[in-house]
C-alpha cells in the first residue's frame, strides 16, 4: 500500500482509511485504487468489525486523475488499478464501509461514496457527476445512483451536472447524517462503532450480502461501459480540460444527424 497516497490506522476495533493526496485534491489514481485496495484487504486480515473512509485535505475526492483517464482508464485498466473495481470491493466487503465526506466529492468521488454502506457529511460537502461535460460516464454512477435515489434524481444529477450541497443530499438520501464541518470524522467512527456494537460478524455479513443481493448490480458491465464513449469524444473532452478551454462537441452532434423522412416526403 502506498503509505503517502492512502493512509491506514486502527481505531479500536475500526480501521480508518485516508486518502492523502492533498496535491490532486484525493482525485482517484492509481496509486489511489490500489492503496484503497490493499487497505481493505488489510482491514480484513487484522479482523476490524467496521471501515471508515475518510480525507485530508479542504476537498474529499476531486474525481478521477484526469492522466490516468487519458493514459488507459478508458480502456480496459489492469484489474489492481479499475476503479470500478476498487468500488465493487468496498459494495461487496464483509464489514460495514462508512464515508466521511468533509468537502466536495466529485465524479469518482461522488461514486466512492455510492459504494459505501453508510455516509456521514459535513455541512459544506457538496456532490456531483460532471463527467459528461468531459466525455466520459460516470460507469459505477449509472449503476448505483439509480438504487439509492430513483431514476429520475440519477438522470437528473447525471445528465445536468449540478453540485448538489449536503443538506438537499440528505434528503435525497444520498449521505445518512449531516454534521458541523468539524465533526465529520468523529461523527463517523462514532456511527461505525455503533453499527458493529454488540453485532456478530456472520450476521452482519449475512445482512449486507442480501441487501446487495436484492438490488444486484451487473459489476461487469459497469467494467465494460467506459467502451461504449466514442474514444474521439472522451479524448476531445479530456484534452480541453486539460487545456482549460472549451470542448468542441458540436463536430460530434453534426456527424449523428440523421434526417428523418416521411412515407410522403
Amino acid at each position: 500500500m502506498n503509505a503517502e497516497m492512502v493512509l491506514y490506522e486502527r481505531r479500536g476495533d475500526i480501521a480508518l482509511v485516508t486518502l492523502n493526496d492533498l496535491n490532486r485534491r484525493n482525485a482517484l489514481s492509481r496509486e489511489i485504487v490500489r492503496g484503497v485496495s490493499a487497505a481493505l484487504q488489510r482491514a480484513m486480515d487484522q479482523g476490524v468489525r467496521a471501515v471508515v473512509i475518510a480525507a485530508n485535505g479542504p476537498a474529499f475526492c476531486a474525481g478521477a486523475n484526469i492522466d490516468d483517464l487519458r493514459d488507459g482508464w478508458m480502456e480496459r485498466p489492469a484489474a489492481e488499478e479499475d476503479p470500478a473495481l476498487m468500488f465493487k470491493r468496498i459494495a461487496e466487503f464483509e464489514r460495514p464501509v462508512i464515508a466521511a465526506v468533509h468537502g466536495p466529492a466529485l465524479g469518482g468521488g461522488m461514486e466512492l461514496t455510492l459504494a459505501c454502506d453508510l455516509v456521514v457529511a459535513g455541512e459544506a460537502a457538496w456532490f456531483s457527476m460532471p463527467e459528461l461535460g468531459h466525455g466520459v460516464i460516470p460507469n459505477t454512477g449509472v449503476a448505483l445512483l439509480p438504487r439509492v435515489v430513483g431514476s429520475r434524481r440519477a438522470f437528473d444529477l447525471i445528465l445536468t451536472r449540478r453540485r448538489v450541497p449536503a443538506d438537499e443530499a440528505l434528503d435525497f438520501g444520498l449521505v445518512n447524517r449531516v454534521v458541523p464541518s468539524h465533526a465529520v470524522l468523529d461523527s463517523a467512527l462514532s456511527l461505525a462503532a455503533q453499527v458493529v456494537e454488540a453485532v456478530p460478524p456472520g450476521a452482519m455479513k449475512a445482512a449486507k450480502l442480501n441487501l446487495r443481493a436484492h438490488a444486484a448490480v451487473d459489476w461487469e458491465r459497469v467494467v465494460e461501459s467506459p467502451l461504449d464513449v466514442p474514444k474521439t469524444e472522451w479524448q476531445e473532452g479530456l484534452d480541453a480540460f486539460m487545456q482549460k478551454r472549451t470542448p468542441d462537441y458540436d463536430r460530434f452532434w453534426r456527424g449523428n444527424t440523421t434526417t428523418l423522412q416521411g412515407k410522403g416526403d
